[in-house]
């Protein structure tokens, strides 16, 4: 797949992370995608570009502007680096705020770095359980509305997905990471590690268990996640695992005006 021209490249890349993360309704709307759900995350509550479009930008942004507010919800756009300059123009000129959580989008090609289970991670496939549920919950300090939201956005998920836990010998949960299939590709997200438990190589463990998942079971041939640009630790993390490849870079611009 990575020999596949940029252009080609990038929009699998993107659509994997799409329907990795999934929104709770969707508009789309002159090339626009504009997801929403209760406002939990900015990546399932912004606009994104997944096309040209033949309107102005500017009378785009009115209409997202409008069925957000609609929402109860500021609009926030992100901002791909292959977006056209002119967007960050009019961004300025309708009084967005400065870019938000520079993110690197890193793929991962298994042929050069074939991934590994580890034994002491076990796999849901499907949903996740009440143990992880409620570690992840735990380990982002969620809200009950939050909790409920993150499993309504776990339940949409259309493709085959996976949920991986690293065990500790007492049986504490001490990482966690899950995966979702589309096209060949398995994006990761939801990965964290118990504060207890750091620097014990925990979540390469969950990370690479879902990675040798997805190729054995869904045929996979490479994945690609979303990192905060200095997020350096788990930057060092993801190279490790074969992330050596940066595809974009993107960044959200929130309405405040």
């Amino acid at each position: 797949m990575s020999s596949l021209p940029e252009d080609r490249f990038s929009k699998r890349v993107e659509e994997a992370c799409l329907n990795g993360w999934p929104a709770l309704r969707e508009v789309v709307f002159d090339g626009w995608l504009l997801r929403l759900a209760d406002g939990y995350t900015r990546r399932t509550n912004s606009v994104n570009l997944i096309g040209v479009g033949t309107l102005p930008f500017d009378e785009k942004l009115r209409y997202c502007e409008a069925l957000y507010a609609s929402h109860g919800l500021p609009a926030i756009v992100c901002v791909p680096s292959t977006a056209d300059p002119c967007l960050s123009h009019v961004l300025d000129e309708r009084r967005y705020g400065p870019p938000e959580d520079e993110s690197r989008v890193l793929f991962a090609d298994f042929d050069k770095a074939p991934p590994q289970a580890s034994p002491e991670a076990e796999t849901e496939e499907g949903l996740p359980g009440a143990a992880w549920l409620k570690t992840l919950a735990r380990l982002q300090n969620q809200s009950d509305q939050a909790r409920r939201t993150h499993r309504r956005i776990l339940e949409s998920l259309s493709t085959s997905a996976v949920f991986a836990a690293v065990r500790l010998p007492d049986g504490q949960i001490g990482a966690l990471a899950y995966g979702a299939v589309h096209d060949g590709l398995v994006c990761v997200n939801s990965v964290v590690t118990d504060p207890a438990f750091r620097r014990r190589g925990l979540a390469r463990k969950a990370v690479s268990t879902v990675l040798a998942w997805a190729q054995g079971s869904c045929g996979a041939t490479g994945a690609c996640l979303s990192v905060v640009a200095d997020n350096a630790p788990a930057v060092a993390l993801y190279q490790t695992l074969g992330f050596g490849r940066e595809v974009y870079r993107y960044h959200y611009r929130r309405q405040i005006g």
